[in-house]
Formats: C-alpha cells, structure tokens, sequence
C-alpha cells in the first residue's frame, strides 16, 4: 500500500523535544514518546489501491482509486498529478477541477469508495508511470463542540502515489460499422458513414471514397477532397462516430457496387487504410 502522507493546514510541528534541549535538560533513555495534537487527524483515510487498470499508448481511459478510513469525513475533493504528457481529466458533475467519490462526497468509517479521473496517455509513453493523488476532506460535526465554542469542523489531505501499468495495445485500430449503403438511382443526398475506435486514440481521421461506378460523384461537407468525423478530429477509443459523404447519384444506373474507402489517420505515426463500400442503388 502506497505511503500517506497527513497533515492539517496551517498545522505547526510539535516543538516540544527541540525546547527541552535548547533548555539544556537531559533526557533519560527511554522508550520514544509520539506527541500528537489533541485535535489531529485521526480518521486514518488511506487509500486501498496502488495499482490501476492498465492502459496503452495512444489511449484515453477512465481509472479509479478505492479509498477507506476509520471514521466518517465528508466534503471530499481529490485532485490528480501526472507525468508531462499524460492529460488529466475529472467528471463534468464538479464543474471539471477535481474529483469527488462515486456514493457522495462523505466517505462512511469502515466502508470504502472510489475517485475517478480520465487519463490521455501519449504514444510516447510506452512504460509504466505513477500518478498522486491529493485528497481534502473534513473532519467534524461543522457546528458547536461540547464547550459551546465555534465551529469543530476541520479541514485534512491524504496523498498516495499509485501506478499505471502500460501496455501494447491490441485489436484493430477502427472498426468500419457502415460497409453497405443503399440509395435510390437519381438522388442526390448525404449518407453517414460510421466508424468505432479501436483501444486508442486517433488524430486528424479522415474518409475519402476510391474510383466511383459511372454516373455517380460524391462530394464532402466544405468542398474539400475528403470528409471527417462528424463529432471531432480524433476518434476516441471504444467510440463511435460518423463520416458524411454526398452522393450525386443523377446518372447512376441501379445495380451493386463497390466502393474502396481510404481512411487515414495518426496513431504512433500518420496511417492509412483501405476498407470498401457495398453501395446498392434501386
């Protein structure tokens, strides 16, 4: 298990050992004495996992960290540090600066729960790396102690440094899902065509439609020579999206044919693949 470190903010170390010396007092051997603060943290949050799911270059991921304690804390908000390179991403429920746990943001003594965050890992990163998460919470009933005295609610952090293990990734980088179309012989309209990533990322995807049957043209969105996906330049790994091609198909004669498709894109490195289209016109 990952060390942890505590400690309350705006705590000042305990000095009592160092004014006894500078008194000139002699300390008799002994057993060493712990002096913790009468208000300390003692809640014990930890977290239970020091490994996470593994990922592969190139690939965008969601993991997760399982964390205990003790006793009740609530208002909890972890935040994440990474290698350069490695993006890190929280839930959009908390505006996007941090991560809370899974149940709510009281983590129950005895029990456990998780944080999850979403790493980018570059093409570059072919090792294992190690992440630290930073976690705040409070302590305290947030009203009156038994004194009558302000507010007994106070503020924590528990680090722990977890590893990432990185892999080779497997499996085709894109699955085409559209591979036959149909369409009426003389019109004139938009067909999408989709794609499902592979485990990793990949930048600047692009479609473009191979030697057309006679009596048929296509165009793509802006006029240019070849269309993108339709949600963004990158197909994210395990998603789906879709290309839009136009087809002219004013003079084509019904019949089945097919079309090779070219999609190009960069993983590690600028790629390019030939797929084909079943286009049947009636």
């Amino acid at each position: 298990m990952p060390a942890l470190l505590r400690r309350r903010r705006g705590a000042v170390p305990t000095t009592g050992v160092a004014a006894l010396l500078a008194a000139g007092l002699v300390l008799s051997a002994g057993p060493a004495l712990a002096f913790a603060p009468a208000d300390s943290d003692k809640s014990e949050v930890r977290a239970v996992t020091t490994t996470t799911a593994a990922l592969s270059p190139g690939q965008s991921g969601w993991l997760s960290v399982v964390w205990t304690s003790d006793n009740t804390v609530r208002d909890w908000s972890t935040t994440v540090s990474a290698p350069p390179g490695v993006t890190v991403t929280y839930p959009t429920t908390r505006g996007g600066s941090d991560t809370s746990l899974y149940g709510s943001d009281t983590l129950v003594g005895s029990t456990k729960d998780f944080t999850a965050f979403k790493l980018k890992v570059p093409y570059t990163q072919t090792g294992s790396f190690k992440v630290v998460l930073t976690s705040t919470y409070t302590v305290g009933a947030g009203n009156s102690d038994e004194h009558g005295k302000g507010n007994n609610r106070k503020t924590y952090q528990a680090s722990a440094t977890v590893t990432v293990p990185v892999q080779a990734a497997t499996g085709a980088d894109f699955t085409q899902q559209t591979t036959s179309l149909g369409i009426k012989a003389g019109s004139n309209g938009f067909q999408k065509i989709a794609f499902t990533g592979g485990q990793t990322d990949l930048a600047r995807f692009t479609v473009r439609l191979g030697d057309l049957p006679a009596g048929l043209e296509v165009a793509y969105p802006g006029d240019r020579s070849s269309t993108g996906l339709n949600g963004d330049t990158t197909l994210v790994g395990g998603s789906s999206d879709y290309a839009g091609v136009r087809f002219i198909a004013t003079d084509l004669k019904p019949g089945t044919y097919k079309i090779p498709v070219t999609v190009s894109y960069t993983a590690a490195s600028p790629q390019t693949r030939t797929t084909s289209l079943t286009l049947t016109a009636s």
